[in-house]
């Protein structure tokens, strides 16, 4: 059946959220989610296909319920990390719209999805818990001085370094809340795909031998281009079970459509060190700071 859009990366975030859950709280959610996506991937008559996948949906959201009550312990960091009501609630008015698909009903998921999406917005992160603006002014007293600069000269040099900076430090602060969101996709990345080999079917052992370069080729690119990749493997997962191809062959396209789908490398790695992420913007301020100054000479 075709899913109305919003709703696999809704169903993603639910299994990423609830993969590492042992009780039966975790289990119950777990095998809606599977019977979900089979029905998902399956062709035949659309009206049935919704009405199966709106009652999967119901008994999906009941077993939400539950694991939203359960104790701490059960529901994890990884399940209390995502808000379980807000997405029982998305879930529902999904399972209304595929029941009574109106332009009301469409209109209503719409608006959920674009509250999940607003919801799961990455918070601002600081720059490394860098001391920055006592740091920025300390570089502009050491650099004017290397400069030459003395008295009322260097105090205006330093003010005007402290006031252009202002800019970047609002770049690397972006920079560094992008950073973040790419860290937390390409994790989810690699947790679909340790989903698939935990699965220890052939495939499953095809994925494994390439996992590196899969897992690797969404840490390089940026946000859009990471959600497209994610799409890529969806849309090849829900194919598998009908390909007669050999698993090597079918993972050599996997690696072939996600090559197109994410493109070149143009980022860094978001999961490098703390350390090496400090450099980088200690460096871009370096750089920033003799620029000002060049330009102020």
């Amino acid at each position: 059946m075709t899913p109305p859009a919003g709703l696999e990366p809704l169903i993603g975030m639910l299994a990423t959220a609830t993969s590492q859950l042992s009780g039966p709280g975790g289990k119950a959610v777990r095998a809606r989610l599977t019977a979900l996506a089979e029905i998902l991937a399956s062709a035949g008559p659309e009206a049935d296909l919704r009405a199966r996948a709106a009652l999967e949906l119901e008994g999906l959201v009941a077993a939400l319920g539950a694991l939203a009550g359960a104790s701490p312990p059960e529901t994890a960091h990884a399940a209390r990390a995502i808000d379980l009501g807000q997405l029982a609630d998305g879930l529902r008015t999904f399972a209304t719209y595929l029941r009574e698909p109106t332009l009301a009903h469409q209109a209503e998921v719409e608006r959920v999805v674009a509250g999940l999406q607003a919801a799961a917005a990455p918070a601002a992160v600081p720059l490394d818990e860098l001391q920055i603006d006592d740091w920025i002014t300390e570089l502009a007293r050491e650099s004017t001085t290397r400069h030459g600069l003395k008295g009322g000269e260097q105090r205006r040099a330093i003010e005007r370094i402290e006031r252009e900076m202002k800019a970047l430090i609002r770049q690397l602060e972006a920079r560094a809340q992008q950073d973040a969101a790419r860290a937390n996709t390409a994790a989810d990345a690699a947790r679909l795909i340790d989903l698939l080999i935990e699965t220890q079917t052939p495939l499953a052992h095809a994925v494994a031998a390439r996992r590196a370069e899969l897992v690797a080729a969404f840490h390089v690119v940026d946000l859009a281009h990471m959600a497209a990749g994610l799409q890529t493997f969806a849309r090849w997962l829900s194919k598998a079970a009908l390909v007669d191809a050999e698993p090597a062959a079918y993972v050599a396209e996997l690696a072939r459509s996600l090559g197109d789908a994410l493109g070149p490398a143009t980022h860094g790695s978001p999961l490098r060190s703390d350390a090496e992420r400090r450099a980088d913007f200690e460096r871009d301020i370096r750089r920033a700071v003799e620029q000002i100054l060049g330009g102020a000479r």
